[in-house]
């Protein structure tokens, strides 16, 4: 059994663990209604889960953030090398990145698009760029642009699981892991 003192704080794994369910979720929706006829059933329908789904994201960042900010993170294995902990910090700073961006660009693209922004079927969020096509343009060509990076670094994070899991087989994991 892990030490606690190299594990996350229990805060961080449950926000980690959230995230990653919704963020895969969101990430295939997207993918499927971007391969889907705009204005048909169920693309449209769809299209409200993923981005209620992105919104809740926005907020998990966000939360995550301030847990992350209040607590101390474990220190890297010792078997990390400069090179692995470089790589890992950037990889995660991406993360973070598109978890904040891309709700943002999303919202950019609705709100200003004139398309619906329901949460979760209960209420609208308020339109701050209503009408707006400059920024409706910017943020659907946002959007779509940074989906590709998003894959990438998802891609990249789940392989480095992977690999320190199965190849390695060192603490990595277990330091996110949910305890029992």
């Amino acid at each position: 059994m892990i030490e606690t003192t190299t594990a996350y704080d229990p805060w961080l794994r449950w926000i980690h663990w959230a995230t990653a369910v919704l963020f895969i979720a969101a990430m295939l929706i997207g993918l499927y209604c971007g391969l889907q006829p705009a204005g048909t059933s169920p693309r449209r329908e769809l299209l409200e889960i993923h981005k209620s789904l992105g919104i809740t994201l926005f907020l998990l960042a966000i939360a995550r953030l301030i847990v992350r900010a209040r607590t101390t993170a474990p220190p890297a294995p010792a078997a990390f090398g400069p090179m692995v902990r470089a790589l890992s910090q950037l990889n995660h700073w991406a993360l973070y990145a598109v978890l904040l961006v891309m709700p943002v660009t999303g919202y950019m693209f609705s709100s200003a698009g004139g398309y619906s922004l329901r949460y979760f079927g209960t209420f609208s969020w308020p339109r701050l760029f209503a009408g707006d096509k400059a920024i409706a343009r910017a943020g659907e060509v946002t959007h779509d642009t940074l989906a590709y990076v998003v894959y990438l670094v998802v891609a990249l994070h789940i392989a480095a699981t992977l690999w320190h899991a199965f190849v390695k087989k060192d603490e990595t994991l277990a330091r996110m892991w949910p305890r029992r």
